[in-house]
Formats: structure tokens, sequence, C-alpha cells
């Protein structure tokens, strides 16, 4: 089974990766983590709807979002202790729930896994959610991994 975990370094993608690893057993895995970028673009519109970042200044910004994405993945790969030969690092730029699906039939997962907060409907409403992005476009199975906040140590 090929499982495609989201992960964006978060505790609860960690935590979602840990269950589907568990729950599935694959015998390949992609890592996925979705960058965006959006800040360092230049719409090059002027005025005020432009960026407010020099070509440079944008170039470093987009630089630092990769490299922070590529830390994501492998701080991913060694919390899960994965066999690095069963495991496929992606990286990609845009809106994360597309991508996830995107990249999903591009790899030829058989399931997608991704984490989900438990907020309420108002959150999901307002900002709206990844987790229900995929499950409602993704044509392959999908594995919402709830998180247990009370599972965590308390900060302090």
């Amino acid at each position: 089974m090929h499982a495609l975990i989201a992960t964006d370094g978060s505790e609860v993608s960690l935590d979602a990766a840990r269950k589907g690893i568990e729950l599935l057993s694959p015998t390949q895995v992609t890592l996925l983590t979705v960058a965006d970028t959006s800040i360092a673009e230049d719409s090059g519109a002027g005025g005020f709807a432009s960026n407010l970042l020099s070509p440079e200044e944008s170039a470093q910004a987009r630089d630092s979002i990769l490299g922070e994405g590529s830390d994501e993945l492998d701080a991913t790969v060694a919390a899960l202790g994965l066999d690095p030969a069963i495991v496929d690092r992606r990286l990609v730029e845009g809106a994360s729930g597309q991508m996830i699906v995107h990249v999903a039939g591009e790899v030829g997962a058989d399931v997608v896994v991704v984490g989900s907060h438990g907020k309420g409907w108002f959150k999901r409403v307002v900002i709206g959610s990844v987790s229900e992005y995929v499950v409602h476009n993704s044509p392959i199975p999908v594995l919402v991994a709830r998180h247990d906040e009370s599972a965590e140590p308390a900060a302090g």
C-alpha cells in the first residue's frame, strides 16, 4: 500500500502520520509538504496591491519558506523513524488542499493521510479546512486523523 502523508511539521501532522502508519502499515510512503510561497511572489501590479518586497527580498523569502519545508520533511522522517528506502519526500508550492489531491494522483497513492485539529464548524467556515477540502475532492480514500490536544504535554 502506498500512503501519501501530508505534513507541515506540526504536532497535529506528526500525530496523523504516526496514526496513519500504525493503521495502514504502508510499504511505500510519500511525505508531502506544501509550501505557501505566495508571500514571496511579486505581482508587479504596483501600488498597494503589489508585493512590498524587492525582487531580491522575494527570492530570499521564497528560499526561506522552501528551506523550512525541507526541514519539516526531514524532521518528520526522523520523528517517525521511517526507513528512508520506502520514503519519497515531496516539497511543492501552492494551495495545500489542492496540491495534496494533485500529488496523490501524480504519485499513484492508494490513500491520503491528513491531520485535523478537530476545530468546530465556525473555524472551518471562516478559515477553511485542508482536511475537509481533501476529503471532498480526493478520488482516493482519505484517512483523517483527529489530533488529541489533551495528550499534548502542558506548556510551561
